[in-house]
């Protein structure tokens, strides 16, 4: 039978170097599925493992893009269902690699996305406008009025998803949130259906042991040439050879390469650098807040992932119907026991997988994998933006004196409890004792 077997984690937890020990092992290609490594060279600034650590294996959907150009997740798809048929044929296991984790979800999943032919089919009676060069805040407002439910969902400054919003409404010529309907009722009928049989290892690395590699990470790709490479992308901007998005710096670096994290942190030096008008002292300065910025983007990203995993892929998997995708967590915490925990438990449970043979409780390969693989009651993706809540604290304000609005009830609950909240309750209750004590002040009243 033809089967793939996938490697996801987050990032700078070993996905590349797995992916080649067992396409090693077992006779097998990488694809690759890293939204950032599709590009052509900036091999530092997108993490692609060096030529001599790939070990003479064959990886695919990799260096092939300009820097200006985009790649959409439906074209992932295509293209990396081509290069599993052609790994078949030459009778080896496609592995696929990356980080990018909805390509990996729509891949091993039917009705995951928005269909091309869907597209084609209904368009909107009222034509496209040209949504590129709208602020964003203009783009929010047309969001709100044909889709308030995704408006609702997104927060305003998020233009790539305001933008993908509005795309699918005017491609479509329905709201988005009316197609998630759809696919949600789907799902509660049929349940998810893979597309073919497949086995997914999950690295896992706990926070307090993957953030200091993270950092020790970053460090390394500015002395190894990180800002060579943004040279050169400024480079092709300065030269009119891609022209970014409008809008602010953090609304322009939201689709295709320019949103590999490094690039954007450290706009501000290379600014600095480029108008040639402060002192090597003050650029150091600049440099190190801005390095910090790159780390502290790596680790919050290197969050998402996981939550992402969480959130709609274990949920996406558990609820099939059908027992096709089968998915093992391998704890790479501890790089001293890499051969140990992650090299040789893979390589066994992808024989076997292979082969057709039994294969292990996937609980039963760590006590990492026991705690993240436990099912609970996880809503899928269609259920959490259905029932989506935006709430505003009564309380808090934003640097433009606005009330400040949280995006979902997890978000919502972090507040509560965060240190901003309670400062403002402090601030507000001695205001009103002040405000108690002044001469003439008027009664309390029982509301």
């Amino acid at each position: 039978m033809k089967k793939i077997a996938t490697i996801i984690g987050t990032t700078g937890v070993g996905k590349s170097q797995l992916g080649v020990e067992i396409c090693k092992a077992l006779g097998g290609q990488v694809i690759n599925a890293d939204a950032m490594q599709v590009y052509k060279g900036l091999d530092i600034i997108t993490n692609k493992m060096p030529m001599h650590e790939r070990l003479g294996i064959q990886h695919h959907l990799m260096d092939f893009l300009e820097p200006e150009q985009e790649y959409k997740v439906t074209q992932f798809k295509d293209d990396c269902s081509n290069c599993i048929e052609s790994i078949w044929h030459d009778n080896q296991l496609p592995v696929v690699v990356g980080g990018t984790n909805y390509y990996v979800q729509s891949l091993l999943y039917q009705n995951s996305l928005i269909k091309g032919e869907d597209v084609a089919r209904s368009p909107s009676p009222e034509p496209m406008p040209d949504l590129d060069v709208l602020p964003t805040d203009d783009l929010y407002q047309r969001l709100q009025q044909v889709d308030p439910i995704m408006a609702n969902k997104w927060h305003p400054s998020n233009r790539r998803k305001i933008l993908r919003s509005l795309q699918v409404y005017y491609q479509m010529g329905r709201p988005q949130s009316d197609i998630i309907k759809d696919q949600h009722t789907h799902h509660e009928r049929f349940g998810s259906q893979a597309r073919f049989p497949s086995i997914i290892f999950w690295l896992y690395a706990d926070p307090l042991q993957l953030n200091p590699r993270l950092d020790d990470r970053v460090t390394s790709m500015i002395k190894t040439g990180l800002f060579e490479e943004i040279k050169q992308l400024r480079q092709r901007v300065v030269e009119g050879q891609v022209n970014l998005p409008p809008g602010q710096v953090d609304e322009q670096y939201q689709r295709g390469l320019w949103q590999a994290i490094g690039y954007k942190e450290f706009d501000p030096y290379f600014t600095a650098l480029e108008a040639n008008a402060l002192s090597m002292e003050d650029l150091d300065k600049i440099k190190d807040e801005c390095t910090e910025k790159m780390k502290t983007a790596t680790r919050r990203y290197a969050k998402r992932q996981v939550q992402w995993i969480r959130n709609k892929l274990l949920p996406t998997i558990w609820n099939a119907k059908q027992d096709d995708v089968k998915i093992y967590l391998l704890d790479a915490g501890d790089l001293s026991l890499w051969n140990t925990n992650v090299r040789d438990k893979a390589i066994e449970v992808a024989r076997a997988f292979q082969n057709g043979d039994t294969l292990p409780d996937p609980t039963s390969l760590s006590e990492a994998a026991k705690t993240m693989l436990t099912q609970t009651e996880l809503q899928d993706t269609q259920s959490r933006i259905l029932g989506w809540q935006n709430h505003t604290c009564p309380i808090c304000k934003t640097d433009k004196g606005d009330q400040l609005i949280l995006y979902g009830d997890i978000e919502w609950e972090q507040h509560k409890k965060s240190r901003w909240h309670r400062k403002s309750i402090k601030t507000l209750k001695r205001k009103a004792a002040m405000d108690m004590n002044r001469p003439n002040a008027p009664p309390p009243t029982d509301d």
